[in-house]
């Protein structure tokens, strides 16, 4: 019980912040468009290893859509959120450590190393951008725009969620 209570309040306090705070920060000068900050998909990324996996890709849907609700945004999010619930297993496969995973215990630096929590959250951050840019321009017209937006964004919001993790990380 108190694990949803924590999950319920980290997914409220991420939510508020994307969408009270990072949403109304504006990084253009003048035609440069290109620095989106998106730190939500690091609710899914703090996810103990042995959540469900089909309550997995329900949280991810609805972490997608509320913050499509804020941002007035028709499902991209969603997808995009889905899509990272969808492939984190794989990517949990391709990186885990010789000795595993503790199946009961979070992501976090204190467990898994600072290496090991910036190569996870790299790959699932930007298989979050790519997807998201692309759905929202949703025309093959505007390569260099999806991955302008895509690079740009990652780097900034990848920095900001490490920043999270070494503040907020779990002692052990």
């Amino acid at each position: 019980m108190a694990d949803s209570i924590k999950y319920i309040v980290r997914f409220v306090l991420i939510i508020l912040v994307q969408v009270l705070v990072l949403k109304r920060i504006d990084l253009s000068y003048q035609n440069f468009n290109y620095i989106h900050i998106f730190i939500y998909p690091l609710f899914l990324l703090l996810l103990p290893f042995n959540f469900s996996k089909f309550l997995y890709l329900l949280v991810g849907f609805i972490l997608g859509i509320s913050v499509d609700i804020f941002y007035n945004s028709l499902g991209v999010h969603a997808f995009a959120t889905v899509l990272v619930a969808f492939v984190r297993p794989q990517v949990l496969r391709f990186i885990e450590p010789r000795e595993g995973y503790s199946k009961d215990t979070e992501p976090s630096i204190n467990r898994l190393g600072f290496s090991w929590v910036l190569i996870y959250t790299s790959i699932l951050l930007f298989i979050h951008h790519f997807v998201y840019f692309s759905m929202e321009v949703f025309s093959p017209q505007y390569p260099v725009e999806i991955i302008l937006r895509t690079i740009f964004s990652f780097i900034v919001s990848l920095i900001i969620i490490m920043l999270i993790h070494f503040i907020f990380r779990p002692r052990s």
